[in-house]
Formats: structure tokens, C-alpha cells, sequence
């Protein structure tokens, strides 16, 4: 058996790595570099706080496989467990967070509602004034890049072909049959098509002739210069999207959650750093004054109902495996630990179909 995959951010990687270890065949193919896309251009942020308990049980166990593969692969993914806020400064949107931590609770997730003066005990310098109220919960901050490349590793060992520069531009279909992918003028064939290809899954599913009707979202973010080590949680204030987090050197790296574009673009805008810069001293009055150093800008696919799409289509063998959202690092390995299963289990190339909400972890 052999599985193309479309995409080498982390869905695509870690689906690669679980097939690979299971003897199958796989070569993944990226129209740029690895870390190009979304995957490349996060801010890390891991939350187990969800509103819906299948959440929840993804991302904890994707944390459980990011520990494994990090020792697995000799690659260490500088993952800190140093907790996430997420802070609201209205009624209405603490209301929400009440609702996740009921969920998470029910998992077994440590979280809490706290007041916004308890926000202090985590993060000294910042204003309670600025909001309603907060939770806390457990996660932290998870650096994108060594992710990625210990993925990249443990499937090059392996024996995974990984070929960057390298666009698909035609999923070959004979009478309803995937039979392999046309790149670069060049033909591989392949049992199982998987399009793992982010915000760019909608045109790589018009390939294949199978409808997909993804949002694509742009997400600004940004990073200062370096102070000395204080801010130890990931913050998210929910209402007005801006999030923010301390990396290991320093810097405070923070963005505000994307909004919907027409098509994949990473231009960086001043609206996006004058928004920031005012909410994020609101919240942490220490940070004003502080230099920016560089500002960037990714993309990444939503569906339309925000569950991601995995599973298969119309098109035996073309499987999709998109529409991840802004949760992409924190449930992506889990779920390619089970569509690597539900492929490998595939016999005669039929597949169980299976909803992401639906999933049985399996440990």
C-alpha cells in the first residue's frame, strides 16, 4: 500500500509518521517548504479547555503522543506545562468559559474559574480591571518548529519521502478510483490520497472533483524584544481575541485570532499591530513601550460548522483530513493516530467512515 499525502503541517506530518511506523509506504509532498503554513507560523498555544468533551479527549491525548514521539524520534518539542488563561471582559463570554470548565472537569481536565484579582498570582503585573472574569486551566505553550522537524525526522528515518517544491497540480481518477498524483510533470502512484493541505484544502479537493467549502482565516501575529522571563501561562482574552505568551529567550509573542479571508495570503498589516499593541498593555501594563521585532502572518482552513474534516469522500481513496481551525497543534496528532488506523484496518480500499466527534480513543 501506498499513501500520498497533500501538506506537510502537523496534521499531515503526524499522519505520516503513524502510517510509516506501521510499515506503510508514504510520501508527502509540500508545494513549498515544511513550516511554510499554518503549522510554521503559530504562536503554540495548547488548551485543553473546550466546549465540547471530544475536543478534550483529542487534545489530551495529542499531548500524551507529543511526549511519546518527542522520545521516539530523539527531538525534544520544548513543550512548557506551564498552564493556560483564558480571560473574558464580559458577562456573556465568561458565561462560555464557565461552560468549558464544566467540560473539562468532566474529563478529568484541572480547571478552575478565578477571579480576575486571582489572574495576579500568575501573572503579577497584570490589570484586573480589564476584564470580567478568567479561567485557568491546564496546557501551555508548545514550540511549532521542533515539532514539525522531530515529526519530519522520526519519518525520513523511516523512510518517508518528504518532497518540498512540489505542488500537486492532478489527482489521477480512474472510474472513481484514486490511482496516484500528477507533480512537477511527474506521475506517483498511490493507493490513498490524503489532502492535509490547510487553508489550501479547498483547491486540492477540486482536484479530486470533491466538493469542499472550507473558510480560509488569516492570523496576524507578532514578537518583541526580550525581557526578562516573567509571564509563565499561555493568555487568551476570548472576547476580543488577543492572545499572548513569553517564549524561553524572552520575547512576548502575541496575535489576535484570524478572521476570514478570500484567499491564502501572509501580508502583515499596521491595523493589526495598533490593536494589539492597545489591548495587550490593557492587560499587562508593563508591556508599553516595548519594540516589536518582527510581525508575520499565516493561514489556516475552517469548516463551515468549526468540525474538523477527516474522513472519506465520493472518490475511493481520496481522504480528507482539513478544516483542523486554530486547534490544529493542540488535536491533530490524535486524530491522524486514528485515520492512520481506520487506513491501514482499509481493505479493498473501504474505510469505516467515522465523525472526529465520534472518535474512541485508542491507548
Amino acid at each position: 500500500m501506498r499513501v500520498a499525502i497533500i501538506g506537510s503541517g502537523i496534521a499531515g506530518i503526524s499522519l505520516a509518521y503513524f502510517l510509516a511506523r506501521s510499515g506503510i509506504d508514504v510520501v508527502v509532498f509540500e508545494k513549498r517548504y515544511p513550516l511554510y503554513g499554518a503549522s510554521g507560523r503559530s504562536s503554540g498555544g495548547i488548551t485543553l479547555q473546550f466546549d465540547k468533551p471530544e475536543f478534550v479527549d483529542l487534545a489530551k491525548e495529542s499531548l500524551k503522543i507529543y511526549d511519546r514521539v518527542q522520545s521516539e524520534v530523539g527531538f525534544n518539542f520544548l513543550y512548557r506545562h506551564d498552564g493556560y488563561i483564558k480571560v473574558a471582559r464580559n458577562r456573556e463570554d465568561l458565561e462560555k468559559l464557565e461552560k468549558e470548565v464544566r467540560v473539562a472537569k468532566t474529563k478529568g481536565v484541572k480547571a478552575k474559574i478565578i477571579e480576575p484579582e486571582d489572574v495576579k498570582e500568575f501573572v503579577p503585573d497584570f490589570n484586573p480591571d480589564a476584564i470580567e472574569g478568567a479561567s485557568y486551566s491546564e496546557g501551555g505553550v508548545i514550540f511549532p518548529w521542533p515539532v514539525i522537524w522531530g515529526f519530519a525526522k522520526g519519518c525520513k528515518e523511516m523512510g518517508v519521502e518528504i518532497k518540498k517544491m512540489s505542488e500537486v497540480s492532478e489527482i489521477i481518477i480512474e472510474k472513481g478510483f484514486v490511482k496516484g498524483v500528477k507533480v512537477n510533470g511527474e506521475v506517483y502512484k498511490a493507493d490513498y490520497v490524503v489532502n492535509a493541505a490547510g487553508a489550501w484544502s479547498n483547491e486540492v479537493s477540486s482536484l479530486a472533483g470533491v466538493g469542499l467549502d472550507n473558510r480560509i482565516i488569516k492570523e496576524e501575529v507578532c514578537v518583541s524584544e526580550s525581557l526578562k522571563p516573567y509571564l509563565d501561562p499561555y493568555i487568551l482574552d476570548v472576547s476580543t481575541g488577543v492572545y499572548l505568551s513569553q517564549s524561553v529567550r524572552g520575547e512576548i509573542v502575541g496575535g489576535i485570532l484570524g478572521s476570514e479571508v478570500e484567499k491564502p495570503e501572509t501580508s502583515s498589516t499596521f491595523e493589526f499591530l495598533t490593536k494589539y499593541a492597545k489591548r495587550a498593555s490593557e492587560l499587562i501594563p508593563k508591556l508599553k513601550g516595548l519594540t516589536i521585532l518582527r510581525q508575520w502572518a499565516g493561514v489556516y482552513d475552517v469548516a463551515k460548522d468549526e468540525i474538523p474534516v477527516v474522513g472519506l469522500t465520493s472518490v475511493s481513496g481520496f481522504i480528507q483530513f482539513n478544516g483542523l481551525g486554530k486547534f490544529g497543534m493542540c488535536i491533530a496528532p490524535a486524530l491522524a493516530k486514528e485515520l492512520a488506523i481506520l487506513i491501514i484496518r482499509g481493505e479493498n480500499r473501504k474505510i469505516e467512515k467515522f465523525s472526529p466527534l465520534r472518535l474512541k480513543i485508542h491507548h
